[in-house]
């Protein structure tokens, strides 16, 4: 890619201001090289060449310090000629190859017919840049990451040696490059010596990260050419890479949530082992299967290529915060905390579902009780539900929600007991039992009689009791 935009470059002879004319015939604009760099331009005409075309001469006035050439990779030459075709009123694009630093030359365009003019070089320092993935001067990669791409390119500079714009080595000749690595144990470069090609601007390698720090690579400026302002080096920031894992999450006590182990870059040849550990195992355990009761460190494999492994948090106590760490042979090792909180089991209509989550938020308390109606005749099309979950209580409210339920841990089985405030309207399934892994239990109602009952669920052992989504009341109509 041309970092400098070459294709302005070819039109500067459109673009810049007008340095010599004479009537009739031609001008030509004022442009400005780096020593041992070249650029184009052109010769405008005044008025569209002959049927026959016009032959231009064109030669240098002082060939020690610059030479023409009538292609990007050809030699330079003290004189050329150009044939202008039939009605144009540009000539062939043609190079201006600058053998000094400073200064001014100038070059005679002779045509037959018209008074001959001198073009306008301006003389400047030349160096080479460099860039990485990026203009920036420091790339930040990781020890396993793929090769990053390292390019070397031929500007001419300011008078501040600030980069002017991207110029191609002059035709005929070639640049040598060579790459200092101030920290080859960090990473290493697939090749350490570059050449630009006459008529090219620009040379590539790739850069292998390995290991943690920094490595400055910094081109050897070669005779004749100057330390840029600017991308005059770039650093190549190596870090391990990370690893994600869940936190900042909530989790009720003897319940569990699944996660996962996340890489910043796929596993190594051969598989990557990460270790999980609790920093308090009386309070938090890790699992490696759902339906597995955790330990307080466990051992997760990652096949080579993979980026993810699946694992289970559980809970030991409702109350404090607690951190786990996950590590990994060359990734950053990461801490995450978990907030432990109360469980308790909420109970609900079917049709109606857990409570939303403003249940939770809402400061001016929980919507009223979410009583159903239901008749004999439609019970028995359809029959009534109740479902009991497990959840953890907000800390601050002690309510729950349908984001806060999750299910019991590993090794847990819970019984609920529902009561029923009037039996003649109708029974309930009661106890309920909650497996293990599971979240939830249903209880069917059964209508006998026209009235109202209340049915809620007691906190199990253990548990505490909800302050919403308790009890739901029940309507028999006929």
């Amino acid at each position: 890619m041309d970092l400098l935009n070459r294709a302005s470059a070819a039109l500067i002879w459109m673009l810049a201001p007008l340095a010599a004319t004479a009537a009739p015939g031609m001008t030509i604009p004022t442009v400005t090289v780096g020593h041992a760099l070249q650029t184009w331009t052109a010769v405008k005409l005044s008025e569209p060449a002959p049927p026959t075309g016009v032959l231009l001469t064109l030669a240098s006035d002082d060939p020690s310090r610059l030479l023409l050439s009538k292609a990007p990779d050809l030699p330079g030459a003290p004189a050329i000629t150009l044939k202008v075709a039939p009605n144009a009123i540009t000539s062939p694009e043609f190079c201006l190859q600058a053998l000094a630093d400073s200064g001014t030359v100038t070059y005679t365009v002779s045509m037959d017919g018209a008074a001959s003019i001198q073009g306008k070089v301006n003389l400047a320092l030349s160096a080479i840049a460099i860039v990485g993935p990026s203009r920036a001067p420091r790339f930040p990669t990781t020890s396993h990451a793929r090769p990053f791409k390292i390019t070397v390119v031929s500007v001419v500079l300011d008078s501040s040696r600030k980069i002017g714009q991207e110029q191609p080595v002059a035709g005929g000749t070639q640049v040598e490059v060579s790459l200092a690595n101030s920290n080859s144990s960090v990473g290493a470069l697939r090749a350490s010596k570059l050449v630009i090609a006459g008529g090219s601007s620009s040379a590539e390698t790739y850069f292998q990260p390995a290991d943690e720090g920094d490595a400055t690579i910094e081109p050897v400026q070669p005779a004749g050419f100057s330390k840029p302002a600017e991308l005059g080096s770039v650093v190549a920031a190596v870090t391990k890479p990370g690893i994600a894992i869940a936190g900042e999450i909530f989790l009720g006590k003897d319940l569990q949530t699944s996660a996962s182990v996340c890489l910043g870059e796929p596993a190594p040849p051969g598989g990557l082992e990460v270790t999980l550990t609790s920093a308090d195992s009386s309070k938090l355990v890790l699992s490696t299967a759902e339906d597995q009761p955790g330990s307080g460190s466990i051992k997760l494999t990652i096949p080579a290529g993979q980026l993810l492994a699946t694992y289970f948090i559980q809970a030991l106590s409702g109350s404090g915060d607690v951190t786990y760490t996950a590590v990994a042979p060359g990734f950053r090792s990461r801490t995450a905390p978990v907030w432990l909180a109360p469980s308790g089991v909420i109970l609900a209509y079917e049709r109606f579902g857990p409570p939303e989550e403003g249940n939770v938020k809402r400061q001016g308390g929980v919507v009223g009780p979410r009583e159903f109606f239901i008749s004999k005749a439609d019970a028995e099309k359809h029959p009534v539900q109740l479902i009991a979950w497990t959840a953890y209580l907000d800390r601050d409210s002690g309510r729950a929600a349908d984001f806060t339920i999750q299910p019991l841990r590993a090794g847990v089985n819970l019984t609920v007991n529902l009561d029923n405030s009037n039996p003649a309207v109708g029974t309930v399934d009661s106890p309920l039992v909650i497996h293990s892994g599971v979240n939830r239990a249903y209880g069917h109602f059964l209508p006998a009689a026209k009235g109202n009952t209340v049915i809620s669920v007691q906190a199990p052992p253990g548990f505490s009791k909800p302050a919403n989504a308790t009890s739901v009341p029940a309507n028999v109509i006929d």
